[in-house]
């Protein structure tokens, strides 16, 4: 039986190895321009507004979707670095990509995370440019 402390070190663990392995092919969504969530084609400015949200529309799929806040978007490399990443579209599907990746290590033991997670900082000090 785990202590809770060894619960909660082998969470942690397992939540940076999660990271870790979703960072070496995270790549962030450009999101300057505002796309349609139904279609991913790039929408027009209306003069209408939601909830002090801005609108736009989609000409291909005739739906009018709300701007993400020029605020509420970061662009960091590493998302959750910074305060301004909480809210915005990257981080979130970022922790999507994250909680995927727990749910596949969630078998492994402490010693098998160690190993995964020396595996990565290996892989990622010889993808380094010195």
């Amino acid at each position: 039986m785990l202590s809770a402390i060894e619960v909660l070190r082998l969470k942690q663990l397992r939540f940076e190895v999660a990271s870790q392995q979703v960072l070496r092919v995270w790549k962030p969504e450009d999101l300057s321009q505002p796309k349609c969530q139904k279609c991913n084609q790039i929408g027009f400015s209306t003069p209408y507004q939601r909830k002090e949200q801005a609108v736009c529309y989609c000409l291909r799929c005739n739906s009018y979707f709300n701007v993400v806040p020029s605020d509420r978007i970061c662009h960091c490399s590493v998302p959750g670095q910074v305060k301004t990443c909480h809210g915005c579209p990257n981080f979130d599907r970022f922790m999507s990509l994250v909680k995927e990746q727990l749910s596949d290590l969630d078998h492994l033991s402490l010693e098998e995370l160690l190993q995964r997670q020396a595996e990565l900082a290996a892989a990622n000090s010889q993808t380094t440019p010195s």
